[in-house]
């Protein structure tokens, strides 16, 4: 089971169903727009919308990641807390969330492991009082210390981690490619792909949100990126979608605003960034 996941478009955020990160403060006097600390994104898509805050320490690493959804009329809220050691990893992510209150759980907590400061292991334990559900996710790494495969293991009051699913992931140098996702099938060991995201294009500006191996631990790959992703698609067994996104950029060369056309049906998504 996948807990939070946020995947970017574009520069608009559609909400489905994660290496030491500073984030520099550099603004330069023009208003709260012109810095690079980026604390809020704004997404509209006719009456719904979606917002996302970003909360930080006193060294600018990213502690809070808080979605905020309103469709059909109807707002449900998800908030990310994670708590780091003295050396700034990340050792627990905090999880609340509308859906869990209605199970009676104030919360759910991941414990995250690594070793020679690379996360390598997301472990989950929901208590529901008659059992006790655990999953397990291995972040697997290629030679150049970029994941490019999670595999998940779940245990559903049973004692014993049985896979369940994967998720693959390729790059275009430090931009994120492709992010395919995979359900197990124990029966004859095989995977069968259950969605497909691509970024075919990026600007060559500075994403402000970029958290490198970071973007894993909250559950949000797409957010590993370096720059901004002006085409991207998402494909599923029986549908399509294409994102083609143009931005408008403060003095510190980040986004401030971003409209993305979504095909079939030409709808358009706008998004407005806020910093300080």
């Amino acid at each position: 089971m996948r807990f939070a996941a946020i995947l970017l478009f574009g520069g608009v955020f559609l909400f489905s169903c994660q290496k030491e990160v500073h984030f520099a403060n550099t603004a330069n006097g023009n208003g709260i727009n012109s810095g690079s600390l980026l604390t809020k994104i704004v997404s509209r898509s006719g009456s719904d919308s979606s917002t996302l805050l970003f909360g930080y320490n006193s060294s600018n690493m990213l502690v809070t990641l808080d979605a905020i959804t309103v469709s059909s009329g109807t707002t449900s809220i998800q908030q990310e807390r994670v708590e780091r050691n003295a050396q700034g990893m990340i050792e627990r992510l905090i999880i609340k969330d509308d859906q869990y209150q209605q199970a009676g759980l104030d919360s759910v907590i991941t414990t995250i492991g690594y070793t020679s400061g690379r996360y390598v292991s997301k472990v989950t334990t929901i208590d529901l009082s008659l059992a006790v559900v655990r999953d397990s996710v291995s972040l697997v790494y290629d030679g150049n210390g970029k994941v490019v495969t999670e595999r998940t293991f779940d245990d559903v009051a049973a004692g014993v981690y049985s896979e369940t699913s994967k998720t693959d992931y390729t790059y275009a140098g430090n931009n994120i490619a492709t992010i395919n996702y995979y359900s197990y099938d124990a029966s004859n060991s095989s995977y069968s792909l259950l969605q497909s995201y691509t970024y075919d294009a990026y600007d060559d500006k500075v994403s402000p949100m970029s958290l490198g191996n970071e973007a894993f631990v909250f559950d949000s790959p797409a957010m590993f990126s370096a720059n901004n992703p002006t085409q991207s698609a998402v494909v599923l067994s029986s549908s399509s979608q294409t994102y083609v996104t143009s931005y408008t950029y403060n003095s510190a060369n980040r986004p401030l605003t971003a409209t993305s056309t979504i095909q079939p049906g030409n709808s358009v998504t706008t998004a407005t960034y806020y910093y300080q």
